[in-house]
């Protein structure tokens, strides 16, 4: 009725979801090695080793992407591969295409059916209760070395 076909199931908004303008990509042909941190969205279609520290960001990894490593990130979209731990302030979406290996801790998840995901959930509403502010404190004043007594009758004299 209304032109909707039945059967058809609709997909989730995340999956459809493409990155925003000003987002940083990391194209099929990348590998990279260490941790990887900036201050804007980023796209994975290569291969990570290493954190991926993106706290107030969106990471997508997209279908042939991998990241071996954990993931600090405020949402993350998952349609490739992660073998790591994923803290995020946000969401989590796992994609049916994904493979997931790896504790998720977030304030809202969603696995689609067909996604393959090893690991446990952790529902948190906040980064901060799993990761709580360091304290800034005051810098400690050198010790002195303690004066030797060879050094005491040096000075006396």
């Amino acid at each position: 009725m209304f032109g909707r076909d039945k059967d058809k199931k609709e997909e989730p908004l995340e999956s459809k979801r493409e990155a925003p303008l000003g987002t940083a990509f990391l194209g099929s042909g990348h590998i990279v090695k260490g941790e990887v941190g900036g201050e804007e969205d980023l796209v994975i279609r290569g291969y990570v080793k290493g954190k991926v520290d993106l706290k107030n960001h969106v990471l997508i990894v997209e279908k042939g992407g991998r990241v071996d490593g954990d993931i600090v990130v405020n949402e993350l979209i998952l349609r490739g591969s992660v073998n790591g731990n994923v803290y995020a302030a946000g969401k989590v979406f796992v994609a049916a295409e994904a493979l997931m290996r790896g504790d998720i801790t977030a304030a809202r998840i969603s696995i689609s059916d067909g996604a393959v995901f090893k690991g446990s959930i952790k529902m948190e509403e906040s980064l901060e209760k799993i990761f709580p502010a360091k304290e800034k404190s005051e810098p400690r004043p050198a010790k002195e070395k303690p004066k030797k007594k060879e050094d005491e009758d040096l000075q006396a004299s």
